[in-house]
């Protein structure tokens, strides 16, 4: 969505109208080095990643402060072809500047930042696949062992070994996918807590999931429980079927 600013108002970024309990129609007061205190209406919150900003146009502020803005940085749009380093040193051989970044440049050290982040999310992934692999067979393995008798009169009635397992997975499936509908909703709530958590005043992380990471998440759920069942399998096949169905003493 583009923001326009318009006269008697400023627009500020999202993440400082959070930390400011701030929205569009409040008033921001702002102090600026060698002037009083300035109240000014939001007319807008645009959204912004990286750092503060308070955009106003230059008729607002040479109304409210008295003088006309001095502008210290400019943005320039480059042409695809044209050679940063031999456009960088011919700004620096001028003394009207004092230095030059590219936007690739900083977007390059904002995500070197923040790369030790994917450790933690890998590390996460891994830990969640373990312990989802981990609860899906002790599920399984307990849901067998109540039922050994169960399983060995299907055998005795004669249930081929395939047939038998079926009868076990329809089961652990329907399970995992009631815990798949359930992780999926908590998920997103988890996922809004540690980003929330982990950003700090100067960063705003998107907070949008996108569509195939819960795609990924249920086919990685599906793929546990797979080779789960099939694991039990085997263990399935060992059932004695007269041991089984003699009585306890």
């Amino acid at each position: 969505m583009n923001l326009e600013v318009k006269s008697g108002s400023v627009i500020i970024t999202q993440k400082l109208a959070k930390l400011l309990d701030l929205k569009t129609g409040d008033t921001i007061t702002i102090k600026l080095s060698g002037h009083e205190e300035k109240e000014f209406k939001i007319g807008g919150v645009s959204k912004n990643y990286a750092l503060h900003y308070i955009y106003i146009t230059p008729d607002d502020f040479e109304s409210v402060y008295g003088e006309k803005p001095v502008y210290n940085l400019s943005f320039i749009d480059l042409k695809k072809d044209t050679d940063e380093n031999s456009f960088k040193e011919q700004l620096i051989s001028n003394d009207e500047f004092y230095g030059i970044s590219f936007k690739n440049d900083s977007s390059r050290g904002f995500l070197n930042s923040v790369d030790s982040l994917d450790a933690i999310v890998i590390l996460l992934i891994v830990c969640a696949g373990g312990l989802a692999f981990v609860v899906l067979y002790n599920l399984a393995n307990i849901n067998i062992t109540e039922r050994v008798r169960e399983i060995a009169t299907i055998k005795v009635l004669g249930f081929y070994d395939g047939e038998t397992s079926a009868y076990i997975y329809r089961e652990n499936l329907i399970s995992t996918i009631v815990g798949i509908i359930v992780g999926l909703a908590a998920g997103k709530i988890l996922h809004y807590f540690v980003v929330i958590t982990s950003e700090v005043d100067l960063v705003l992380f998107n907070r949008q999931l996108v569509w195939w990471a819960y795609v990924l998440g249920a086919l990685l759920t599906l793929a546990f429980a797979f080779i789960v069942n099939l694991v039990l399998h085997f263990k399935l096949k060992k059932i004695d079927m007269v041991e089984s169905l003699k009585s306890v003493e």
